[in-house]
């Protein structure tokens, strides 16, 4: 075979390999969403905790690892809000799910519908409130971001500030349903369609999807 041939060759293997790779990707690419809780729409809740306290758990949370023995049934009450807040807050109804500072918070009822889902995926951290138990969703991290083709915003010292457009690695998230990413921390949390539509088959309240905006669209 002629140099010209068999750059040819070269060139075509590489073309194809390419193609293939992005077939891949598409077969395994999934639709995932950015959760929030509507905390202008329903009521939340806050911990009595005092400042040290509320920070020995926040850093155990943002470590990811799980509490297991170490959570105790933590008491909430809601949050009342300042002055002519009050009344509003007071207004509000209670949703499926919810918030403290910490974390946020499924019903009885959210997460006997959602567990199946997410099983292995999320804690659930007992929490006694006024209406109820509700659980804290202590969410474990997915090393998933593909830092080499997402568009981000750093630091000066190279961290992530934010994620502008996101890449993932679509294998590391096979059958995974709820996850947070390392480089983001407790600041995001997101879902899979399969969750948005189980919560919405059963008319849970209380969450807002938002569309993650990817690499290449738009």
């Amino acid at each position: 075979m002629g140099t010209g041939a068999h750059m040819f060759a070269i060139s075509g293997y590489g073309v194809l390999a390419e193609r293939s790779c992005r077939r891949r990707e598409k077969l395994t690419r999934r639709l995932f969403w950015d959760v929030l809780v509507d905390s202008n729409t329903y009521r939340v809740f806050e911990c009595s905790l005092s400042t040290e306290a509320w920070f020995y758990w926040n850093d155990l949370l943002k470590k990811g690892e799980p509490l297991g023995d170490r959570w105790r049934p933590m008491k909430l009450r809601f949050w009342e809000g300042e002055g002519e807040e009050k009344e509003v807050e007071r207004r509000k109804p209670v949703a499926d799910f919810s918030r403290t500072t910490l974390m946020p918070l499924a019903s009885a009822r959210a997460r006997a519908i959602i567990e199946p889902l997410v099983q292995g995926q999320v804690e659930f951290l007992p929490c006694e409130t006024p209406v109820g138990p509700y659980y804290g969703l202590h969410v474990r991290y997915v090393d998933c971001l593909d830092t080499s083709r997402a568009r981000v915003k750093r630091f000066s010292n190279g961290r992530i500030l934010n994620v502008i457009a996101y890449a993932f690695h679509w294998e590391r998230l096979e059958n995974v349903h709820i996850f947070r990413i390392p480089e983001l921390n407790l600041s995001r949390l997101f879902v899979s369609d399969e969750f948005k539509r189980l919560v919405e088959a059963h008319h849970l309240t209380g969450l807002l999807f938002y569309p993650v905006p990817m690499v290449g669209e738009g």
